[in-house]
């Protein structure tokens, strides 16, 4: 009695080339899609963490009890986001001190942001092609209900950080108020993204 030959089974080379094509096409269609998801999550990044500087530095004023300066430094590609809190009093001094500290240079000496003792900046390393159009922006929470000095205000409200995506398609501001209150939203102009109202 003869045993049934098993048939050996695979893919011909035909159908592999055909396979490998089919996959090809599919990702040539879909790199586009794949870089306008990178391209938005770099710039919401950027934003969501500088809205979070803004939020923590906030908060230090009013538990310390001391203001804090937040400042935009470097360049529009080599952007960076620094805070610095007010000196504390020596105790039983009588010395006076400055409320309002200056400015720290997160550009360059990124160690001199400090609030309650801890560095506190956000840069656009990590997100290629961020750019930020507000290089020079400076403002101080108040410590009293972290409000904006009276200073700030009659400078100018809102104080507004726009951050640009690297094809520019994309635009985010975020806007801080006579409150302190920082929000995110879409520039004018620019293509939508999710989460976000128009300004």
């Amino acid at each position: 009695m003869r045993l049934p030959r098993s048939r050996e089974t695979g893919f011909t080379l035909i159908e592999l080339m055909v396979t490998l094509s089919v996959l090809a096409i599919i990702l040539m269609l879909a790199s586009p899609s794949f870089a306008d998801f990178f391209e938005r999550y770099r710039l919401r990044s950027a934003v969501d963490d500088t809205l979070s500087v803004f939020a923590q530095a906030r908060q230090a004023a009013v538990e310390a009890d001391r203001n804090v300066t937040l400042a935009v430094g470097g360049s529009t590609t080599a952007w960076c986001v620094g805070a610095v809190q007010a000196a504390e009093p020596a105790a039983n001094s009588g010395a006076l001190v400055d409320e309002t500290p200056t400015a720290c240079n997160c550009s360059t000496t990124p160690a001199s942001c400090q609030v309650d003792g801890g560095q506190m900046t956000v840069d656009g390393s990590g997100r290629p092609g961020v750019s930020v159009a507000a290089v020079g922006t400076a403002f101080t929470y108040d410590s009293k209900g972290g409000t904006l000095r009276e200073e700030d205000i009659t400078a100018g409200l809102p104080k507004t950080i726009s951050f640009l995506s690297s094809s520019q398609r994309y635009g985010l501001a975020i806007q801080v108020n006579a409150l302190g209150q920082a929000r995110a939203c879409t520039i004018a102009g620019k293509r939508p993204i999710p989460g976000y109202k128009p300004c």
